[in-house]
């Protein structure tokens, strides 16, 4: 009676370590399965949004803009009247920047000028490897269009109009590159751009990584000089820099002819 109890205890032991391996296979078969079809979806969800993005890069390409530089993106009818501030966020301060213009590989270009010879824009990966080695050169050979400027005591530095770097020398060390200076007021150089430059460049210094950087004047019909810039960042690495800014051409007091470049105080309300 106890040799026959022990041969079923041990046929019923086998049983069940067979039965918890047929288990932990079928378990196994199930969560292979499970993740296959994660990746599926993934991958469908991708290409969709891929074909998505690469179709409204093309499209916009076809209505003239340079290569990251879509048209009907953004025009100057976004852009409210200027009302004592020196900026004014554009497109819920989202960048406009694609997918596939995202990189980390540091580069930075600065379009032809167009048929009146004026600024396009310019377009970077701003990286450790842009940032300057030696101080900014002299850049004074350069006129961009519009330039007539003249001296008022009352405005810092005395000059009302400034040679705007579209990407500043403290992120690219660019100098008298006609392509990236442009007519800007000494109000939109200081007050307006140059926080949104130094932001980056503190963070680039701080992090090593990379920022996609895009900034293009817009002009008003054949006005020489333009009602001023979009500036548009996005850090690669962390979602920790993203800005999209329209900064205005104008000088508090003054009145400017933005055909021409002619400039004057503006005369005192009666």
């Amino acid at each position: 009676m106890a040799k026959g109890t022990k041969r079923d205890r041990r046929r019923q032991y086998a049983i069940r370590r067979m039965l918890k391996k047929a288990l932990c296979v079928v378990l196994l078969v199930l969560l292979v399965l499970a993740y296959i079809g994660i990746r599926k979806q993934e991958s469908a969800g991708a290409q969709g949004a891929g074909t998505q993005e690469i179709s409204g890069l093309v499209s916009t390409q076809k209505a003239g803009g340079q290569p990251g530089n879509p048209e009907g993106d953004f025009s100057l009818d976004m852009v409210p009247a200027y009302s004592g501030r020196a900026y004014v966020d554009i497109n819920g301060d989202v960048p406009f920047f694609t997918r596939e213009e995202m990189t980390a590989e540091a580069f930075h270009e600065y379009w032809p000028l167009d048929d009146l010879g004026r600024c396009t824009g310019a377009y970077a990966c701003v990286g450790p490897e842009t940032l300057p080695t030696q101080e900014r050169g002299d850049i004074s050979p350069v006129k961009p269009t519009g330039w007539n400027t003249n001296r008022y005591s009352d405005i810092d530095g005395e000059m009302l109009f400034n040679r705007c770097h579209l990407i500043g020398h403290l992120l690219t060390g660019q100098d008298a590159n006609e392509r990236n200076l442009i007519t800007g007021t000494r109000y939109m150089n200081v007050e307006g751009m140059l926080p949104f430059e130094e932001s980056v460049v503190r963070y680039v210094e701080g992090t090593g990584h990379h920022v996609m950087y895009r900034v293009r004047p817009y002009f008003d019909g054949d006005n020489l000089v333009c009602a001023g810039v979009l500036m548009e960042a996005e850090s690669v690495e962390d979602p920790l820099v993203r800005f999209c800014a329209f900064c205005y051409n104008v000088q508090p007091g003054f009145e400017i002819d933005y055909k021409t470049g002619d400039n004057r105080r503006a005369k005192a309300p009666d």
